[in-house]
């Protein structure tokens, strides 16, 4: 029982986490590169790129994680 109850948690803050990379792209502007063979020159902006990528998947797959993980812990 408490294990179960543990992965609704995992999962609630999996699900959140996504929400969180999903709105980014609205927070911050898009990284500046300049020339054919520029990345990111950090882990935020790779972030960032990632995010501006897919950010329709994460918003939707985080949100049904972590409404899905709240009705079942609420459940029990």
């Amino acid at each position: 029982m408490a294990i179960r109850r543990f992965s609704y948690f995992f999962f609630f803050i999996i699900g959140t986490a996504l929400i969180v990379i999903g709105t980014l792209p609205s927070v911050f502007a898009y990284p500046y590169s300049d020339g054919p063979n520029s990345g990111p020159s950090n882990t935020g902006e790779l972030a960032l790129m990632i995010s501006y990528e897919g950010w329709k998947w994460f918003l939707i797959i985080g949100l049904v994680l972590s409404v899905f993980s709240l009705l079942k812990i609420r459940k029990q």
